[in-house]
């Protein structure tokens, strides 16, 4: 698995201790004090506080990390780079450049994660549809049949702001000759920025599930696949299920993207919980008291 799949560092280092953590029987091999002791650490609440998300490792920490579960020089400088911008994030500053940066180091993949930034100005769900819509053989800057080729879930008015907010952000461009639209960026595909509390990411997604809820009644089944799957799951396996989940995305669209096709498609995910901890449940009592 790679490790710039993980969206915050927190997974990225819950999901390496319990892989290195483990004898051939599957058994846990240290806690978390013995951990820290072989590290160089008299205590473990350090480790404890990144484990639970409530504090970003320091240089020094990440090196000697990097060294203990062996993780290699391209991997070192992606997570590098992720953790700087998790650090930015909840300093409330820009992180465009250490995005692009980032992109430039994952040459392989085609799959590129949306600046935060950028992400407030294009949180309707139809702007990232446009964006991949613009150097297609059947598009035409003609709001109104836009607006019908999305099914007339988004009006003329709102395609038109959603072009002007892509052109702003520089994520579409005009021909200096031409003035048609163009593409700023070779990448074509797409994903959502994940774990961040946004409400524009948040209204990201409820767009885009609306979307899905309208092909149940509009789209032939030939057309779409929606499926669902209820099981009991472990909470202590969420960080690894997540970083599963996120690397089947990107296998997928490195599998299925065809830059020579016009037809848009939607792929959404989404994990959640239908009950409670316990724990969490006899808190919320207290809290009431």
């Amino acid at each position: 698995m790679s490790d710039y799949s993980f969206s915050n560092f927190r997974d990225f280092f819950e999901y390496n201790l319990k892989k290195n953590n483990r004898d051939s029987y599957g058994a846990k091999i240290f806690t978390l004090n013995d951990f820290s002791k072989k590290l160089g650490y008299r205590s473990p609440s350090l480790l404890s506080m990144i484990a639970t998300g409530k504090r970003l490792p320091s240089t020094e920490i990440l090196e000697v990390l990097f060294d203990e579960w062996k993780i290699d020089s391209n991997q070192r400088e992606i997570v590098r780079i992720r953790l700087e911008i998790e650090k930015r994030i909840k300093k409330n500053k820009p992180t465009l450049g250490l995005v692009e940066k980032l992109s430039k180091i994952d040459k392989k993949s085609k799959y590129q994660t949306i600046n935060l930034d950028a992400f407030n100005s294009i949180k309707d769900w139809h702007n990232l549809v446009l964006q991949m819509m613009v150097g297609t053989s059947s598009f035409i800057e003609d709001y109104t049949q836009l607006s019908y080729i999305l099914r007339r879930k988004a009006s003329p008015s709102q395609i038109r702001k959603g072009i002007e907010s892509l052109l702003k952000i520089g994520m579409l461009k005009r021909n200096p000759k031409t003035g048609e639209l163009e593409k700023n960026e070779n990448e074509d595909s797409r994903e959502t920025t994940h774990d961040i509390p946004s409400e524009a990411i948040r209204e990201h997604h409820r767009g885009m599930i609306n979307r899905a809820l309208d092909a149940i009644d509009e789209q032939d089944v030939a057309d779409r696949h929606l499926n669902s799957l209820t099981l009991k799951f472990n909470q202590d396996s969420k960080a690894e299920a997540k970083a599963f989940i996120l690397n089947f995305v990107k296998e997928f669209n490195d599998k299925f993207h065809d830059n020579e096709s016009s037809d848009i498609h939607q792929l959404n995910v989404q994990f959640f919980g239908h009950t409670q901890r316990s724990e969490k449940i006899i808190h919320d009592k207290e809290a009431d008291q």
